[in-house]
């Protein structure tokens, strides 16, 4: 992924709250939410766009781990997608080797910041 920074508005943003184990659905606020699903940035930037792209879902830890995808929860701070940051031990999501492009960033401040 480029060094700069892609808006996180830019990668189709949707906030999810949990319904069962294996169901979820939009919501409209961060204070509803339990997780935030948006495009992949590298995946994004490799394809020009959304055509191609798979989604990403970070959820809150108020999420089961039961609840995939695990392990990763975050913890939303901000006001909507234009501020939004991801707050947890490292902060950073990384997408797994097994099956996985491999992505590796930061959503600071409503940017997708690579590592």
């Amino acid at each position: 992924m480029a060094r700069g920074a892609v808006n996180l508005v830019d990668l189709d943003p949707k906030f999810l709250k949990v319904e069962t184990q294996t169901t979820f659905r939009f919501v409209e606020t961060i204070d509803e939410a339990d997780g935030l699903e948006f495009l992949c940035p590298k995946c994004w930037e490799a394809n020009g766009g959304a055509v191609g792209t798979h989604a990403i879902i970070c959820w809150r830890p108020r999420v089961p781990q039961t609840i995939g995808p695990t392990p990763g929860r975050w913890e939303l701070t901000g006001t909507g997608f234009s501020d939004l940051t991801l707050v947890a031990g490292s902060s950073s999501v990384m997408l797994p080797s097994e099956g996985g492009c491999l992505a590796h960033f930061f959503v600071r401040a409503g940017q997708i910041v690579g590592c």
